[in-house]
């Protein structure tokens, strides 16, 4: 089968790769589409995790089910199904005490297991769901980065009358955006600098934060001069960190999404005066069922957000507007089957 598989830092290539072999607890799933995510252009550029290389991508993936393994109950042939690329092991300390997100021994698509950017890839059948027929594959693909932003808002600890920044208007940040006015808090607002996506953000109101002097007073102000009861962040800047820490209000909340690779610098006296908390938001605590069905529920309105659907063919174009087309491109999908 065709396959994209990363054979060494930046070197991706399209390959002819057996096809996996199921086990019995296993589905076979013969990809329809895979969508690009920020952390598959960490993995071709620096490998952050250590992956042993070669290795197929991807882990945004929906399609049909090809074959079921011997154990497996509630899925056959045919099925139209989206997939969740963390496999928990069950028995470390982690998945023992409610942390199978945070699994120490997990199988990941695209780490440590053959990815989604394939034409047939492999899933444990309780990391996968049945998909409505109404549902779209491209859009169904935004299945698991719906479960991540869930957790990163579940990590805000909102409530209805709370006051949310988002910074970042990449794919997640608007995702979470959507998430978040659903929830009905007293205002969300998400903080950016590229128009192109800002007006994706559904009803959460938008700040273009680009050539802006001073970005704290640009985002207080955007909150009638009230600092924020949560941040959650949503890009890569260090630099945004500082503004967040300003930004929120005695015991606000920090939450880091984004991947901030290598050390950045926080004032901790602020932490320290402030009594702020900074936490993590990393994978999701089997919010499977909840994203399914806001997925379902939600489809139409998420649609927009899939601004480009390529043959496998195509990937490196796919690659390049992922990681370069802000101006034009959110989300960047590879049709397969």
């Amino acid at each position: 089968m065709k396959a994209l598989v990363l054979e060494g830092l930046n070197r991706v290539i399209c390959a002819d790769v057996p096809q996996p072999t199921i086990g019995e607890h296993e589905l076979l799933i013969r990809t329809a589409v895979s969508t690009l995510c920020t952390s598959d252009l960490h993995d071709i550029a620096a490998n952050p995790f250590g992956a042993t290389l070669p290795l197929t991508l991807g882990h945004e993936g929906a399609g049909t089910v090809a074959q079921v393994g011997a154990q497996v109950t509630g899925f056959q042939v045919g099925d139209r199904v989206v997939t969740h690329p963390v496999h928990p092991c069950g028995a470390c300390r982690a998945c023992r005490t409610g942390m199978a997100h945070l699994c120490e021994a997990m199988a990941h698509f695209g780490l440590n297991m053959p990815g989604t950017f394939a034409e047939y890839y492999r899933v444990r059948a309780d990391r996968a769901r049945h998909l409505a027929d109404a549902v779209p594959f491209a859009v169904a693909a935004l299945f698991e980065p719906i479960c991540v932003c869930l957790e990163a808002l579940a990590q805000a600890k909102l409530t209805a009358n709370d006051r949310l920044l988002i910074i970042g208007d990449g794919p997640f940040g608007l995702l979470m955006a959507h998430l978040a006015e659903g929830k009905m808090h007293r205002r969300v607002i998400l903080a950016g600098h590229t128009p192109f996506r800002l007006k994706h953000a559904g009803p959460a109101q938008m700040l273009n934060t680009a050539n802006v002097p001073n970005v704290v007073a640009a985002l207080l102000a955007a909150n009638d001069g009230l600092e924020y009861d949560a941040i959650i962040l949503a890009t890569e800047s260090k630099a945004a960190v500082a503004d967040a820490l300003v930004a929120l209000r005695r015991k606000g909340r920090l939450v880091i999404f984004a991947s901030l690779l290598g050390q950045t610098p926080v004032d901790l006296m602020i932490v320290q005066t402030k009594e702020l908390e900074i936490v993590g938001a990393c994978n999701d605590e089997e919010r499977l069922d909840d994203a399914l069905a806001y997925l379902t529920a939600a489809h139409a309105t998420l649609a927009p957000l899939l601004t480009h659907t390529l043959p496998l063919e195509r990937y490196q174009e796919a690659l390049d507007l992922a990681a370069s087309g802000q101006d034009r491109a959110i989300k960047v999908a590879l049709q397969i089957g």
